[in-house]
């Protein structure tokens, strides 16, 4: 019998971009904190946020 395992970390869904060329292609882009008038849409790596202008 074959057991599958999930293992889910944080901040990596389908939902949401997790590295810096899924926020791109997003039509995001890498901050540390995201500027006023932008929405954070995801994650750039360990400590950037994926930004994306509203």
């Amino acid at each position: 019998m074959k057991i599958k395992t999930l293992f889910i970390c944080a901040g990596f869904t389908q939902d949401s971009p997790s590295y810096p060329e899924a926020c791109i292609r997003a039509g995001g882009f890498c901050q540390f904190n995201c500027p006023p008038l932008s929405t954070p849409i995801g994650i750039c790596g360990f400590v950037q946020s994926c930004c994306k202008w509203r």
